[in-house]
């Protein structure tokens, strides 16, 4: 009996963790797309990497129409205490590219057993969203 009093106070307590994660997530994503409210050409991209037993990660990229970087922020670990943190390395590149170094940096670990990081995954489906959502939006039937 005490064993599931036990598993019911852990799934309310992760409950009210992931409630109290989402705020923030919404919180950071509502402050970065208010900044580019009202201007043109400016395209708000995320990726999220789930592991069950290690850390994640969640990566927000404010993209252009020239697929250039303009904002970069990511979050990793367990924690609900973890903060986006803005990654300047990225800032200014071309998605292109940011997804080729992110690849290249993966067939290189191949014949290692070693995963990639989290935040490497979460940055790559981000970029990866941002290539082809732009491109079907650039094309038209003319």
């Amino acid at each position: 009996m005490k064993f599931i009093i036990l598993l019911c106070f852990l799934l309310i307590v992760q409950y009210a963790l992931t409630f109290i994660q989402m705020r923030y997530y919404r919180k950071s994503m509502d402050e970065i797309v208010r900044a580019y409210k009202g201007k043109e050409g400016y395209y708000f991209f995320s990726g999220m990497e789930r592991r069950k037993f290690r850390p994640g990660a969640i990566a927000m990229l404010v993209v252009d129409n020239n697929y250039i970087i303009q904002e970069c922020y990511v979050v990793n670990g367990f924690s609900v205490l973890s903060k986006f943190k803005e990654l300047g390395k990225y800032k200014g590149q071309h998605t292109g590219a940011v997804l080729d170094t992110l690849g290249s940096s993966q067939t290189n670990n191949k014949g290692k057993s070693k995963r990639l990081p989290a935040v490497n995954i979460a940055l790559s489906k981000a970029t990866e969203n941002a290539l082809l959502s732009i491109s079907k939006k650039s094309i038209s039937l003319v």
